[in-house]
């Protein structure tokens, strides 16, 4: 209840000396910020609108910012007891996924959580609903009936009990009347009683005839947004604001006749108020104006969001380039593992010893702005947004993983893929096909390639085919690396939406290692390799390679591995690059570069997930099968020495899971497709055991396991080696 709320919000500095905190600073007087931070951006729920967060990427951020001011005084004060009050939460978490949303973002910072219900009678629960849902944009009043959460009070406890389990949930009833000084002692229980006023009024409500006034008002500013966008909040505020009239709030008695079959209500009136929107009152002089008020709004959150995301980016920048003449510098080189001491040559050791602490020395430390360990709530479920954006890639013997990489690419936004392939023996050819003829893509044979290697072959033929030239965005990408989107709802949309004008950006490689996982298994990848390259690690220089996403507009005449190149001259001026923070980095990268720098590594909004080992089986068949860009060099113990970084965490990537794993279904659903998957995989884990049983195979399958290096041995390796290339 708000009356709760508003008697803790005033006792704050008293329960804080006795070890109890109720948070200050995450909205109006307690901590509705969290609630918020609970909701899907793509939810589209009417609260994210009040508070301004019509962009899923602003939503997004909102949510992080909250969680993270919440573990700030929670780190500060050290209390022995938390106190939250969250009254939004008994109206609109009305059912279990969203109440469960809010369990998850408070299960972040205790396991220890014990809700308590203030629930008031239906018929003051009803009126504060009614209030709450006209502000949100309603046109219609909430439904009174039993079952309703956050109005039958029966209904409500069940749904919390089920989420938060019966043990730990307590329930109390409270009247209309204002509260004394002992009915909120009651529901702290022995945290804390001292300090609380004496007695603390009900929340004003509106009156019946603003309610229904603001109805009729709400059905025209829904008109509005559907033939021009969302209405930002601070509008409708100022329209709602000049609805009122001298009548007094609704109260419960108002309402009880109406809610008198849920409980029994003494004193209910005979005749139900009527809550229907107030057919006499003309909200269109109102409406005049709204609709270009509105795109401005959204004009300048768009504006401020840039900003906001370019001035993080530079952040981050600054700390990676500042955080090598700190402390690192002044330690020693770190001692040499027992791997160390057996792989590692003199020259190597050398690099170790010399580069330690230094400018190149690897750390997860200076360039991610939040924490990449966390687990964050999933992305929804939803229908991917449609892009224009085609992904061109080259396959040989890729088979088990095809509809996993596909699927994840087609739920964050890809609408198509174009796929050449060259000497497959293991079903590859034959699933591209089938998704070809189901729609998905487009195969193209590459089996009679010409030139240094079948992938730039590849590419110098899909610029002159419609497909291509019919794109609005083009990435190319292999089938080992995943665009991880960090940002927003974790859509192309939002990337797109984030990157303005912009022409190109640059998705900087982090390579995610083997990490003990030995066996094929299902094929999966996004949810078994977690381990990866700490943030700062820009020796040796592949490690910060990247992979561009291109705006179509022909800028550019040649597509390479890494990047579009031959920029136009008349177009060049037009050309703008960003990093993965959506920082601006034209001047270095328009003409020439694959790999990002220290000063333009960045991966807070997007970054590129690179699995080039996956399991160890799955690396044997990779060995022996051979390279694509570099036909000339063997894939050893070198290759996996240099890609198998797993000693840090990045789980960011496992928000995408739920989502990637339905359109993977949507996929199986097709019965000829889903034989040619289970046939590939079979083939695969008979590969697998036939190289394993080999003489040459199994000796590099156990120097593999031997090989397990620290960050700045793994580092010192590639250097000395002069892997580089």
């Amino acid at each position: 209840m708000r009356s709760v709320q508003m008697a803790l919000a005033g006792a704050r500095d008293t329960l804080l000396a006795q070890g109890v905190l109720f948070p200050d600073g995450l909205g109006a007087m307690g901590q509705s910020d969290l609630f918020v931070a609970a909701l899907a951006p793509s939810e589209g729920h009417p609260i994210l609108s009040l508070r301004g967060l019509i962009d899923a990427v602003d939503a997004q951020d909102f949510g992080l910012r909250a969680r993270s001011a919440l573990a700030r005084q929670i780190v500060q004060h050290r209390p022995r007891a938390l106190i939250l009050s969250l009254p939004e939460a008994a109206v609109f978490c009305d059912t279990a996924a969203r109440l469960s949303a809010l369990r998850a973002v408070l299960s972040e910072f205790s396991d220890d959580i014990l809700p308590v219900l203030h629930l008031a009678a239906p018929a003051e629960a009803l009126a504060d609903a009614f209030h709450l849902h006209t502000l949100l944009g309603a046109v219609a009043a909430p439904v009174a009936a039993k079952g309703t959460i956050g109005i039958d009070p029966d209904a409500t406890v069940a749904l919390w009990a089920e989420v938060f389990g019966a043990e730990t949930l307590t329930a109390r009833e409270f009247g209309p009347a204002a509260l004394t000084a002992k009915d909120v002692a009651i529901a702290l229980g022995d945290l804390g009683q001292g300090g609380l006023p004496a007695r603390v009024a009900p929340n004003p409500r509106p009156s019946l005839v603003t309610l229904r006034r603001a109805l009729r008002l709400n059905a025209g500013l829904a008109g509005a947004e559907a033939a021009s966008g969302p209405i930002p909040f601070a509008i409708r505020e100022k329209l709602l604001a000049g609805l009122g009239d001298a009548g007094r709030g609704v109260t419960g008695a108002d309402l009880a006749a109406l809610t008198a079959h849920i409980r029994t209500v003494k004193g209910a009136k005979k005749t139900a108020p009527d809550l229907s929107p107030d057919p006499d009152f003309d909200p269109a002089p109102l409406l005049i104006g709204v609709a270009e008020a509105a795109a401005a709004a959204r004009q300048a959150a768009d504006a401020a969001r840039v900003q906001r995301l370019t001035a993080q980016g530079a952040a981050s920048t600054a700390r990676a380039v500042a955080a090598p003449q700190t402390a690192l510098r002044r330690k020693g080189p770190e001692p040499l593992t027992k791997a160390g001491e057996t792989i590692l040559s003199a020259t190597a050791k050398e690099v170790h010893r010399s580069f330690a602490g230094g400018r190149y020395w690897p750390r997860n430390t200076g360039v991610v702005g939040f924490d990449e360990t966390a687990d964050l709530p999933p992305f929804p479920v939803d229908t991917p947004p449609k892009t224009g954006t085609l992904i061109v890639g080259c396959m040989k013997n890729e088979g088990p993983y095809i509809l996993e990489w596909v699927a994840y690419h087609k739920a964050i936004g890809v609408d198509h893929f174009l796929i050449y392939t060259n000497d497959c023996t293991d079903g590859t050819d034959e699933i591209l096909i089938r998704l070809m003829e189901l729609g998905h893509l487009t195969h193209v044979s590459n089996n009679e390639w010409k030139g240094k290697s079948p992938q730039q072959a590849a590419l110098n033929k899909a610029m002159k085919l419609d497909v291509v030239k019919q794109a609005d965005w083009l990435i190319h990408i292999d089938i080992d690396e995943y665009i991880n989107v960090r940002m927003g709802n974790g859509t192309l949309a939002d990337l797109y939406a984030g990157m303005g004008d912009a022409t190109n950006l640059a998705m900087t490689w982090r390579l995610f290692g083997n990490a003990g996982q030995e066996d094929i298994g299902a094929a999966t990848v996004i949810d078994r390799f977690t381990g990866c390259a700490p943030s700062y690690v820009p020796k040796p220089h592949t490690m910060w390679g990247f992979k561009s996403i291109t705006r179509n507009v022909g800028a550019y005449s040649k597509l390479s591995c890494h990047r579009p190149n031959k920029v136009a001259p008349k177009m060049k001026d037009q050309v703008r690059w960003l990093n993965g923070n959506l920082q601006d980095h034209s001047k270095e990268l328009t003409d020439k570069g694959w790999r990002s720098s220290i000063q333009s590594i960045g991966y807070d909004a997007v970054q590129l997930n690179h699995y080039a080992l996956r399991s160890r089986e799955s690396f044997l068949i990779k060995r022996q099968r051979g390279r694509a860009l570099h036909v000339d060099r063997s894939i050893g113990l070198n290759y996996w020495v240099r890609h198998d970084w797993h000693l840090n965490t990045d789980r960011s990537i496992l928000r995408q899971v739920p989502r990637t794993w339905a359109m993977k279904a949507k996929l199986l659903e097709d019965p000829v497709l889903a034989k040619l998957h289970a046939d590939a995989l079979a083939w695969h884990l008979a590969k697998a055991a036939e190289l394993r049983a080999t003489e040459a195979f199994a000796e590099l399958w156990e120097q593999t396991k031997t090989a397990d290096l620290s960050d700045g041995e793994r580092m010192a390796y590639a250097v000395a080696e002069d892997m580089e290339s």
